[in-house]
């Protein structure tokens, strides 16, 4: 869902963080301010493979402000069903960052499209993080954090035929709101890190097809990972994914496998992610519930040149029933923001 580039900076003067902290909190008001005029379901934001994109805040709330010093903004486009009209597109835009030793402060924008239905969605997060070794060099953290958002469907059936005879359908946009809050754990111990995210903990909203409440939509979600020095300019890092919807009582697993390669201030990244497990496809008769095993593989590569960092992802799945080659593109813009004041260290072993 992995790089985070987790920095930590030199103890300076408190007056110098005081300042410091006042330049983030006016970059993450901003964001925060820009994305509440879409504020106000089907159950939020997708995951993909966008965690390992450095960009794990997007899926756990206990990593904003996770990084010592900063904010991190990140940009993800993803594309699918490649030669299909309307095919699903995703548009992700997010930023998070410290304020003060011990506080954390994030925001994530979303528009995610599938043929005629449209959700967009809002959230702010805020974290603790309890620092049990402060320095340049590691890090010993644990965070939590929460997550309030907000979501839009719109289902646009202006375009659909007169003819169909559908009483559900009325020819016009049908539109549904909904609120959900998130609850997430992070314990990161120098190179070992773990995330565990209750999304939908509360959610309130309907179903636009057939108006129901969606009372029982909690998603579960755990990850592991640990960073192993091969040398001074590489590292591997193996990490492992599980999420479980509560509503469907079907798991998903994912398998990750990516190399860290450090080149003076140029940063390389190659990756490959497995993901497997059983998803419901179609209910035909009462009672029959058509499962197939599902089956997706992913392949990534970056580069991180000082505060800018750019990914790109290539995703393959393998079911035996699809309308259309399944595949999908994915382009991540990122940008570390911070003062001319300070300097970054990276984490042994987290880039």
């Amino acid at each position: 869902m992995f790089i985070f580039y987790l920095h930590s900076i030199m103890i300076i003067k408190k007056t110098e963080i005081i300042t410091s902290n006042a330049i983030y909190a006016k970059w993450l008001l901003f964001f925060a301010l820009a994305q509440t005029y879409i504020s106000f379901g089907q159950l939020q934001l997708p995951i993909y493979t966008d965690y390992l994109t450095d960009n794990y805040f997007l899926v756990h709330p206990a990593m904003a402000g996770a990084q010592l010093e900063g904010v991190q903004a990140r940009m993800t486009h993803r594309s699918q069903w490649q030669g299909v009209a309307n095919a699903p597109s995703l548009l992700t835009i997010n930023a998070h960052g410290r304020i003060g030793l011990k506080s954390g402060l994030g925001t994530v924008l979303y528009t995610d499209r599938n043929g005629f239905h449209n959700q967009v969605g809002a959230s702010v997060t805020y974290a603790h993080h309890i620092n049990f070794i402060l320095g340049n060099r590691d890090i010993h953290q644990l965070s939590f954090g929460l997550s309030a958002g907000v979501l839009n469907n719109t289902h646009d059936q202006a375009q659909f035929a007169p003819d169909l005879g559908d009483p559900l359908v009325e020819g016009n946009q049908t539109k549904s709101n909904g609120f959900h809050m998130d609850l997430g754990l992070t314990y990161i111990r120098y190179q070992f890190y773990t995330h565990f995210t209750v999304r939908n903990l509360i959610f309130k909203g309907q179903n636009i097809s057939d108006n129901i409440s969606l009372d029982n939509g909690k998603k579960w979600i755990a990850n592991a990972g640990h960073f192993f020095e091969l040398n001074d300019n590489t590292s591997l890092e193996p990490s492992a994914m599980i999420q479980l919807v509560e509503y469907a009582d079907l798991p998903s697993f994912d398998m990750n496998i990516k190399s860290h390669h450090s080149l003076s201030n140029l940063i390389l990244s190659f990756g490959a992610s497995y993901r497997f497990g059983t998803q419901p496809n179609a209910n035909l008769f009462a009672g029959e519930n058509l499962n197939q095993d599902h089956k997706q593989l992913t392949l990534l590569t970056g580069l991180k040149f000082r505060g800018f960092s750019f990914f790109y992802t290539y995703s393959h799945s393998f079911e035996e029933i699809q309308i259309a080659p399944f595949n999908s593109h994915q382009f991540t813009l990122g940008f570390d923001l911070y003062s001319d004041k300070f300097r970054f260290f990276p984490v042994r072993g987290i880039f």
